[in-house]
């Protein structure tokens, strides 16, 4: 008996945070978009070995602006504001638009 009680595999990190806080795991799904653009900025600002002073100065935008769009939560940056924050680090946009899988109407063939 007691080998079946050691066999019981641990629950997923995700999991029991889902389980323990519903709320957390709601905010970080509706802050996905945001801060996966935050996380390219970063990426590509580092990469050109730039501060975020530097990018203000070279956009006319202020630092706290380019601070706004490096966070990984808050309103999604204007498309103007990201064309200049790439383009002074020599990156470019792409955008993608799909629908999202769930409202799709379900292939009946299958």
């Amino acid at each position: 008996m007691k080998g079946r009680e050691m066999s019981k595999k641990p629950i997923p990190f995700r999991k029991q945070m889902k389980l323990a806080r519903p709320d957390v795991v709601e905010r970080q799904k509706q802050h996905s978009r945001k801060s996966g653009i935050a996380l390219q900025l970063r990426m590509l600002r580092d990469a050109e070995g730039m501060t975020q002073a530097d990018i203000a100065k070279a956009t006319g935008m202020t630092r706290q602006s380019i601070a706004d769009m490096e966070s990984l939560v808050g309103p999604i940056p204007d498309i103007e504001d990201l064309g200049r924050y790439v383009d002074v680090c020599g990156g470019d946009i792409e955008a993608v638009i799909s629908p999202n899988d769930t409202d799709l109407p379900a292939d009946e063939s299958e």
